[in-house]
């Protein structure tokens, strides 16, 4: 069983594969952790040694910034962009796509969502 903070690995699969699954985690660092670590591809995490481990998971601490940190730093900023009244805040603040995604006919899921608050 291999943990990292509140994430459990698949020891079954490829370590780079496998630490994407933790929140902050990207295939760019989760490469530079393996290649820190002198770890040769493709290795399975189930064949990893206590030292790898303990050695990756050193590394992870000093490059991740933890998940609840990162998601207070992406509602923040929607706040401060609600505030300021920019037109992304403002798109936000009526659950409606932000990002050039077509609504005519495409908003289903949005539109759902909206559906949803509202009724509670």
């Amino acid at each position: 069983m291999f943990l990292f903070r509140d994430f459990t690995l698949n020891p079954y699969r490829e370590i780079r594969s496998a630490l994407l699954k933790i929140y902050g985690v990207s295939w760019r660092k989760s490469i530079y952790v393996v290649s820190k670590a002198a770890i040769a591809y493709p290795f399975f995490l189930r064949n990893i040694s206590s030292y790898h481990f303990t050695l990756i998971f050193f590394l992870l601490k000093g490059l991740v910034i933890s998940d609840v940190r990162i998601k207070r730093r992406i509602n923040y900023n929607i706040n401060i962009m609600i505030n300021n009244g920019s037109y992304v805040g403002i798109r936000h603040k009526f659950n409606l796509s932000v990002r050039g995604q077509r609504t005519r006919t495409n908003c289903n899921t949005q539109r759902s969502k909206r559906i949803r608050n509202r009724g509670i």
